[in-house]
């Protein structure tokens, strides 16, 4: 999961709640005034949240971007479901689409906005790209053309079993005391609070079908190419030990697509979250 460098609100930006699907859906915004003439959508991946962009978007609003970020269904602070059905791929891709309709009345952005997607929020942007979203562009950040290879498999089928049967913070607990054992250093205390705070408010059943999506979702990459002929223009972008997505998956997806190829050099899966300047600074080039 990305872990946000801070989490406390950043000045200028802002949450609120649109109204999608009949679920209410936690959107969080900086620098969308009226003025605005460009302007982005981030959208977040598994176990993640608006809040892995919560550095992002001062950064953008600061350069003259707006940025709106959100909770996907049945993700922190937005409505979940119990119906497996109601995460399906496409219900996802129009939340996306449906977030940018609302945030462009919302904001009377004159302008379509630039669509970016991290990880598994890559595929599910990809999806909203297949049924023309209204977009000036789109980022594939740290994802790939469709499901995990099977070797980067073991992790999620034990939570897709572990869900069914036990409670969320058990759950939790356990992938503490894994990570301790790995040596993976705990974050400062107001950050570990939020992360499992975040881990709790999530509904069940969007973990276990986020996962399985990650685990099952076919290849988009021939839809994607025959879409991204046409428009919109498109970026793959990934960190130099990115440990999702194998890198040469990557770039063969950008090529398939014709799309601008970005590595950040010294960053892994969440540079949204390790280095958000780099990152803005990796975005505005290609828009």
């Amino acid at each position: 999961m990305s872990t946000p460098p801070f989490v406390d609100l950043p000045e200028g930006s802002s949450v609120e709640f649109f109204s999608i699907r009949e679920t209410r859906r936690a959107v969080m915004h900086a620098g969308m005034t009226r003025a605005v003439t460009s302007w982005c959508v981030l959208v977040p991946g598994f176990t993640g949240s608006k809040e892995d962009f919560i550095a992002v978007l001062p950064i953008l609003a600061r350069e003259g971007v707006g940025a709106v970020s959100f909770d996907q269904l049945g993700q922190y602070q937005s409505d979940g479901s119990s119906c497996p059905g109601d995460y399906d791929l496409s219900l996802l891709a129009a939340d996306v689409i449906e977030v940018i309709e609302q945030a462009s009345r919302r904001f009377g952005c004159a302008t379509p906005p630039h669509l970016v997607g991290h990880s598994m929020g890559g595929l599910v942007a990809q999806q909203a790209i297949l049924d023309a979203a209204p977009v000036a562009s789109f980022t594939a950040l740290c994802s790939g053309p469709g499901a995990l290879p099977p070797d980067r498999h073991a992790g999620l089928i034990d939570l897709v079993a572990a869900l069914g049967d036990i409670d969320l913070a058990q759950i939790w607990a356990t992938m503490q005391e894994m990570d301790a054992s790995a040596g993976v250093p705990a974050p400062p205390p107001p950050i570990a609070d939020f992360l499992r705070h975040r881990w709790m408010a999530n509904h069940p059943v969007a973990l276990q079908q986020f996962a399985r999506l990650l685990l099952d979702q076919p290849d988009l990459t021939p839809a994607m190419a025959a879409v991204l002929s046409h428009r919109p223009p498109a970026t793959v972008i990934w960190g130099e030990y990115d440990d999702a997505w194998p890198i040469p998956t990557q770039v063969q997806m950008a090529r398939a697509w014709g799309a601008r190829a970005v590595q950040l050099d010294g960053l892994g899966h969440s540079p949204n979250a390790d280095d958000p300047e780099a990152l803005v600074a990796a975005l505005l080039g290609g828009w």
